[in-house]
Parts: structure tokens; C-alpha cells; sequence
């Protein structure tokens, strides 16, 4: 081990600077003040992947299962990034969000999703038709819709900037550049120098698979990314 230079042992070492990331980072240092967090990233900007490039939606949490956790992180999420936003004066549309039903099989569907978001403590309203067209004057919809107030949209690359300058500010190192190649007990080797940290989190979004193989982890699954478009 000692042909090899480890010149960086922060206390945390977070690979990825995306959102998840950069969040990470920040609510470890409110719980260790006095610790070291380094944050490393493959490419040589932000935003380079899925933090960048997505819609900016800002989920409600009415799709998902009765009080699961999923449920419990959209809609604390949720209520995080518009309070982020408003305080942090970064763009945010609240503009809310109608699901319609197309004919008479979807309404049960309908019923079902308002259902689930009572369950998951989620702000919704069964408006009619004539509501639906007040609030968007070219929908359709079959008898009724669902309305949800607090589904918004942000800038994801606002979001990002504001994230990184609280993460600086905060005396956290980003460190662009440093792709993750492989570890060697508690060395992490990168393309340019080493690592030996107290903790590390792997906040690699898709490729997070590749580098949980290299724990142990991620054995019997992969991640399988899917790209969404608009029509």
C-alpha cells in the first residue's frame, strides 16, 4: 500500500456532485461542522447528467403506494425545494397539475390516485369538468379531473448553481474531473490521485451500480436507464 500516493483523506468522500450529492454534503456538515467533505465528479461541470438534464418537475407524491417511502420523500421534497426556492429567490412556475380522465374506464383510475393521496397526506382536489377548463381552457377531460396544487416545475441548472454555492460557502471541496476507477481496500483510485476516507457515499446516480460492485453490492441487479421525451 505504500506505492500508492494518498495525498487526500477527507472524513467524507461523496462521489457525485449532482443534486443528491451536493445535498449530501451540505446536511453532513450541519451534523459534523468540524469535518472534511470532499465531493468528486467525473465530468468537468455541473449538470452533466440527470440533475441537468430533467424536467425540473416537482412531484406531488399521489402515484405512489399508501405511506410508502417513496411517497414520504416526494412529498417532503416537495415542500423542501419550494421553500429552497422562495427563500433562495431562484425561479419557481407553481402552476399545479391536472390529471384528466380520457373516457368512463379512467375515472376508477382517477379515484384510485385521489385515494392514494389522501393516504400519503397529499393536497389534492376531484374538480369537474367546468373547473378543469377555468384553470386550462383547451383540456379535455371525461366528467371530472384531478387537481394538484402543489405539483411545480424549477430550473434544474438554477437549482444546481444555488447548491454549489452553499456547498463552497460551506467550506466543502468539489473536486471536477476525478472519475472513480476502483478501489483498493480503503484506497479509492481515480483517474488523477488517490483517496482514503472515513466514509464514503456513493451519489453516482446511474452508474451508482457500477460502483456498489466494487463493495460487494449490486450483484444480482443493474440499473437499467430509461431517457423520457416530450411529444
Amino acid at each position: 500500500m505504500a506505492l500508492i500516493n494518498t495525498t487526500h483523506k477527507p472524513d467524507f468522500l461523496i462521489i457525485g456532485a449532482g443534486i443528491i450529492g451536493l445535498s449530501v454534503a451540505l446536511e453532513l456538515k450541519k451534523q459534523f461542522s468540524d469535518s472534511k467533505i470532499t465531493i468528486i465528479d467525473k465530468e468537468k461541470n455541473l449538470g452533466a447528467h440527470a440533475s441537468g438534464r430533467n424536467s425540473g418537475v416537482l412531484h406531488a407524491g399521489f402515484y405512489y403506494s399508501d405511506n410508502s417511502l417513496k411517497a414520504k420523500l416526494c412529498r417532503n421534497g416537495n415542500a423542501y425545494w419550494h421553500s429552497y426556492c422562495l427563500e433562495k429567490k431562484l425561479k419557481i412556475n407553481q402552476c399545479g397539475k391536472i390529471v384528466i380522465a380520457r373516457n368512463e374506464d379512467e375515472i376508477d383510475r382517477l379515484d384510485e390516485l385521489y385515494r392514494r393521496g389522501q393516504k400519503n397526506s397529499v393536497e389534492l382536489e376531484l374538480i369537474t369538468e367546468k373547473q378543469a377548463k377555468e384553470i386550462e381552457p383547451n383540456i379535455n377531460t371525461f366528467v371530472r379531473a384531478l387537481f394538484s396544487p402543489t405539483t411545480a416545475t424549477i430550473d434544474p441548472h438554477e437549482i444546481l448553481a444555488s447548491i454549489s454555492k452553499d456547498v463552497l460557502n460551506a467550506n466543502i471541496e468539489i473536486i471536477y474531473n476525478r472519475k472513480f476507477l476502483k478501489k483498493i481496500e480503503n484506497i479509492i483510485i481515480t483517474n488523477n490521485g488517490c483517496f482514503e476516507p472515513g466514509y464514503l457515499i456513493n451519489a453516482s446516480g446511474l452508474y451508482a451500480d457500477v460502483i456498489a460492485r466494487e463493495y460487494d453490492f449490486s450483484r444480482e441487479y443493474k440499473i437499467l436507464p430509461f431517457k423520457g421525451l416530450y411529444l
